[in-house]
Formats: C-alpha cells, structure tokens, sequence
C-alpha cells in the first residue's frame, strides 16, 4: 500500500502525544496529590479538634489556675488548668483547656483563659468515651478548616491539567488531546478564575482588618488610657526555627497594681504579628530591661488590658500588604467576568435584521448626578476613612509635644489626595442642583448618511447656564496585552457639533439636527474592539459646577441600497 507525502503515518506520531501525556500526567499529578495530602492533614486536625463537641460530659473540680511555660519560645504561654473528674468510680487528673493547645505568645490571652477557671470551682468537663484519660474542658472551633482552601487550590489545578491530558477532543483523533487553554476556552477557566479571584480577595480582606484596620482601632482607642508606673519583671529575646531561617521576638513581661490587684502582660504593641528581627528585638529588650520601672497605658474600662507603646510605629504600614491580595483578586475576578462576557456575546446567534422603528426615542444618561455623588462618597470613605486614623496619631503626637515626623511627611500626599476627593464630592453635590437636560432622538436607529436630530429640554433653572455645547462624538476603545498587563486605549476619532450657543432664549429648549457622515464608522462591539457614539452636553455654570452629561446612542451601518 503506497501512502502519500501528506497521509504517510510518521514513526514517531504516536509516541509524541504518550510524551506529552506522560509529563502532563508528572506535572498536574504531583499538584494534585500534593494538593490532597495537605487537604487530608488540615481536613483530619480539624476532625481531631471537633470531636470533643460530641463527648459526653462531666463535673470536674479545678485544682490550680495560673499560666505555665511551654518551653517553646514560638508559643511560650498556655493555661495550666490542672482538673480532676471521675469516671466509673476512677479519679483522673487532666490540665487540658483545649483538646489542641500549643500555647500561644500572648501572656494576656493564656492568663484570660486561665481565668475562666478559679481554683477550688466546680466546672464541667468533657470526656472521650473511649478513653477517659483523655478529656477537655472547652471544645474549639476548629478555624485550622478554613485553611484548606489554600491546598484545594493545587488539588482543581491538578484535577483540571489531568482532566485536559487525558480527555479527549470531539472531533479529533485519539491522540489529540484537548489543551487546558481549550477546556477553558469554554469557560471553565473564565469560572475558576473568577473563583481564584474571590477567594484571594477574602483572604486579602480578612488579613487587612486583622493586621491594620483592627491595630489601628486600639490605637485610638488607646489615647485615652490611663498611665500606670509598672516594673519590667523579664525581658527576653525569644527565637525560633522556620522555613525561612530563624525568627526573633522580643518578650518583655510586666506588672503593674490597676483597680486594687496586680496584673501581668506582655504586650508591647497593637501589631500581631510576633516577629521582631534579631536588632529590633534587642532595641526593645535594651529600652526595656529586667527589673526596671516604666510607664504602661491601661484601659481603665479594663484594667487587665495594657500595652506599652500605643504611638504609631512604621512597622504598622505592614498591615497593607493584604492589599495586594486583595487588588489581585479583584483584577483576576474582573478579567475573569470579562472573558465570560466575550465568550457570551462571541457565542450568541447573530440577531435577525431589526426593523428600523420611525418613531422617536428618548435617551437614557450614561450615569446621573446622583451616581457620580455616591460613588465619590464611598470612595472618600474608605480612603479618608484609613488616612484619618492616622492623621489623629500624628495630632495626638503633636499636641504631646513629641511629633513624628516620618509620619507626618508619609501623610502628606494622602491627605492632599483625599482632600482633593472631598472637593469633588462636594462638586457632585452642588451638581445636584443643576438643571437635568432631556435629550429625544426623532429617528431610534440613525444609520450612516442619516440625518440626527435631537430635542432638547431643561428640567430646572435653565437660565442659570451662560454656554450650551451638545456634540456628537464617537469614540475607540482597543483591549490588548502588553506583558502581563491588559490594557484598554480610548482614542476620539469623529466630533460633530449639534449646538453651540449662548443665546439665552435657544438654551432651555430646541431642536438641532446634521447628517451623519457615510464614510465614518458605525457602532461595533467586539471580544477586545468598539467603536462607541454618544451625545455630550456641556453647559456652563459661573461660579458652579457646570452640567456635564452623556447620552450613549447606536449608529448603525450604511444600507445596502445607499451603497
């Protein structure tokens, strides 16, 4: 049998598609069982953590309550509760708070849970049927859970890669496989973006409150604490083995006498992230050191509650980080609604010929007065709303006579921006009271050559306006990559003037009309192209913000008998 040039098999066709399944199958195999091995070990400690829930419960006598050390520098403190309870006739003996309890670098928070149980009381424990040795005095939530989202990301990553090796194309022969560019191309990719997207935005949103907004609030609301002498009782550096290398943290227990008792703790700043680096941490332990009276601030709300530093510190501007997940997130989302949004309309059956409707049209604004005021509002809130609290620890630290200048020259442009922001709030709301203008389009679908003409009208105080200016203007916009970028250029290629006039009696109604060009562009809507066209209208205002309002039409193309 002879074979053509073009239909001769090639020896080695069949062995290039097994190649490429077999790294395929390596690559998003080793994400997907690494993925699931994570998953089973986060998804298992929190099974381990929520069992005690179901154990049945017991009276237990508590027999000391106070903070123990753990030994480990990472997590030094817990709450040594030691308990006895009895089971079948047996006593037993347990110092278990919690069934999972590795300490934790807070002495508040150990002595807080400490608290919870005064030597000598009687409280209610809970007990593992199958082995009464074992037993709690508070079940946990177990928020370990939460973090399996971050292996299930690997785990669809994998399983999608697997999915695209191996299933194969309608249409095609059994050595072609469809690609992941393909799989998402009918919008699975678009969907599990859109995913990604917003579970990085959670993240992003939940650690921006946790390590800013959160350190922030007590910040102001440590202004008004009371100061307390108090006596450093240990100052310490601490240290600890990570993935990255060694962690440093500087632990200065102290005491202090508030509401006739003695208190301990070992705060130092609102910030909860407990690594110091190895310098900061000696500069905190020389400025504090063992056995040496200080000053801490103290709730006087409550007075187990103090801290030693409550002015702003650089380090607290760490809390921004999030962001980025955050503003990632959000991009990967956007773009991710974007592409299920071409692939809609790219899909979407081409629409039979619309019959031209002859009667009049009235146009719809592209966004009103009100919409532009709400949206610099809640814009001006969440950007003065951050700037403000730290505008008030510098005040704070002005009127104490010690100001921070690094803080002061960091503030500036945020302040001048968010100045600039309330200014335009405040134009928005002045544009309130504007005249409204009412544009009618006599002819709903203009085509090329056709002749636009508009009514207009003002509802309002039109004599207000000294200049009217209504243009039609159409208008590019071309979405491209550049790099990693996706980027959207906005270019002006037709302007045509319907009125220009400062006549008062032509400025609060009338008619105005011209032929649309032939030779320009009609409307377009396409994946990454558009041609736009809307109806602008200009009025001047002295001494007021001016009325400034679009009006978007379509402009179809020329008809096949003007050709």
């Amino acid at each position: 049998m002879k074979f053509s040039a073009d239909t001769t098999p090639d020896a080695h066709s069949g062995c290039r598609p097994l190649a490429g399944k077999g790294f395929g199958t390596i690559f998003f195999g080793l994400f997907f069982l690494m993925g699931m091995l994570f998953t089973v070990f986060i998804l298992g400690e929190a099974l381990r953590q929520l069992a005690p829930w179901w154990w049945p419960e017991t009276d237990c006598t508590i027999l000391s309550s106070g903070v123990g050390d753990t030994g480990n520098d990472q997590h030094p403190y817990r709450a040594l509760v030691p308990y006895s309870y009895e089971i079948n006739g047996r006593i037993y003996e347990s110092d278990r708070v919690f069934r999972s309890d590795g300490g934790t670098p807070s002495f508040d928070r150990a002595r807080d849970r400490a608290g919870r149980y005064p030597t000598g009381s009687t409280s209610t424990c809970r007990v593992d049927p199958e082995n009464p040795a074992l037993s709690v005095l508070e079940p946990r939530i177990p928020w370990i859970a939460l973090a399996v989202f971050f292996p299930l990301i690997f785990v669809v990553i994998g399983a999608i890669g697997l999915l695209a090796t191996w299933r194969r194309t309608p249409g095609h022969d059994e050595g072609e496989t469809e690609s992941i560019s393909q799989t998402a191309g009918r919008g699975r990719g678009s969907r599990f973006a859109i995913g990604l997207g917003i579970l990085f935005m959670a993240v992003g949103g939940v650690l921006f409150i946790y390590l800013f907004m959160l350190p922030m609030v007590k910040l102001v609301q440590a202004a008004s604490w009371s100061p307390i002498s108090c006596t450093v009782e240990r100052s310490t550096v601490r240290s600890w083995s990570t993935d990255d290398g060694t962690s440093y943290r500087a632990d200065v227990l102290y005491e202090y006498e508030a509401a006739g008792r003695s208190w301990r703790s070992n705060r130092i700043s609102f910030f909860p992230l407990v690594s110091n680096g190895h310098d900061g941490a000696r500069a905190i332990t020389s400025l504090y050191r063992s056995g040496t009276p200080t000053t801490c601030w103290v709730d006087p709300h409550h007075p187990s509650t103090s801290v030693l530093e409550r002015s702003f510190r650089p380090w607290y501007l760490m809390g921004l980080i999030p962001l980025v997940f955050f503003f990632a997130g959000a991009a990967v989302t956007r773009w991710g609604l974007k592409q299920l949004h071409e692939r809609a309309v790219t899909a979407r059956p081409a629409p039979e010929l619309e019959v031209d409707i002859e009667g009049p049209l009235v146009l719809e604004p592209q966004l009103g007065p009100v919409g532009k005021l709400f949206g610099m509002i809640f814009f001006a809130l969440f950007w003065n709303g951050i700037v403000s609290v730290f505008v008030f620890q510098a005040f704070k630290a002005w009127q104490s006579g010690h100001p921070d200048w690094f803080l002061n020259i960091f503030l500036v442009p945020f302040v001048l921006v968010g100045l600039l922001v309330v200014v335009f709030a405040g134009s928005f709301a002045l544009a309130l009271a504007n005249p409204r203008p009412h544009l009618t389009m006599q002819k709903a679908n203009p085509c090329l050559g056709d002749e636009l003409r508009i009514d207009w009208r003002f509802s309002g105080r039109a004599s207000r306006i000294r200049h009217l200016r209504i243009i039609l203007e159409g208008r590019e916009e071309a979405t491209y990559r550049r790099g990693t970028d996706t980027v959207t250029d906005r270019e002006v290629f037709s302007t045509f003037s319907l009125v220009d006039t400062d006549w008062d009696w032509e400025i609060p109604r009338g008619t105005a009309a011209l032929t649309i060009p032939d030779d320009t562009m009609h409307s377009f809507e396409a994946p990454n192209n558009k041609i736009l066209w809307e109806i602008k209208v200009e009025g001047e205002i002295t001494r007021w913000p001016d009325v400034e309002q679009n009006f978007p039409i379509t402009i179809k193309p020329l008809r096949i008998e003007d050709l």
